[in-house]
């Protein structure tokens, strides 16, 4: 399914009998994150991805507000007919989702944050080499985020000259949500992080469980990427979680 400037991905044979996971990509990642996660054919439809604006194969510019990228979302949604849909979003696709049912009404079974948190703060040292370009910027996440050494890893991230990569951290960093934003979830969440993963902050984990309903799940021996890391545990894990 796609139309002149947004891709979606797997949306053309959607069983409405099954479940639905839409899958939000991380800051600069597309559709090509989840090729290697393996759900049962009887129960769930192949894994949903739309790529973000300006991000894989969709037409148009990154944006520097998550709001934005929300609204994107929401907007291509009401184009299919999806219900009672999954959101699983990783790292900023996990803000995404939190905006998506906080601050867009919209509605889903559940949410799965991959590796992903509220809030996300980048550090100063990131943005500058996302300023430098794209491929500075994925050097910085994959050594810091990667447990497992990978080949081409860096492939999974932009190679475009337009600064893709700030905009989404930019976005990250200045997206603010109320502890009683927080609050207002009322659907299952499920936290799941991998024990290697220093991007993410362990304390803001225990400040969000606090306020939240949220189930934690911890991967052992995968960093911030479980979808290449060790697909089959995660895709077991989301099974089991959805």
């Amino acid at each position: 399914m796609t139309n002149f400037k947004t891709y979606f991905h797997n949306f053309e044979s959607i069983d409405e009998d099954k479940i639905s996971i839409l899958f939000i990509p991380g800051a600069g990642m597309d559709h090509r994150f989840i090729r290697a996660l393996k759900l049962s054919e009887a129960e769930y439809n192949k894994p949903l991805v739309i790529d973000l604006s300006g991000h894989g194969k969709s037409q148009g510019s990154s944006f520097n507000e998550i709001q934005s990228y929300s609204k994107f979302l929401v907007e291509a949604l009401q184009q299919s007919n999806l219900k009672n849909v999954v959101l699983c979003g990783h790292s900023m696709g996990g803000i995404i989702a939190l905006d998506m049912l906080i601050n867009h009404g919209f509605s889903a079974k559940s949410l799965i944050l991959l590796n992903s948190i509220y809030p996300i703060r980048v550090s100063d040292a990131l943005l500058d080499k996302a300023k430098a370009g794209n491929g500075y910027a994925a050097d910085f996440i994959i050594k810091f985020g990667l447990y497992k050494k990978l080949i081409g890893m860096k492939n999974s991230f932009p190679q475009q000259e337009a600064l893709i990569m700030f905009d989404d951290l930019e976005a990250c960093n200045n997206f603010e949500l109320t502890p009683e934003d927080l609050q207002s979830l009322k659907l299952p969440i499920s936290l799941i992080l991998g024990g290697k993963d220093k991007l993410v902050n362990l304390k803001e984990v225990a400040n969000f469980a606090n306020l939240s309903s949220c189930k934690i799940h911890t991967m052992d021996e995968v960093g911030h990427f479980p979808f290449f890391e060790n697909p089959n545990a995660l895709s077991e894990l989301i099974t089991s979680v959805t």
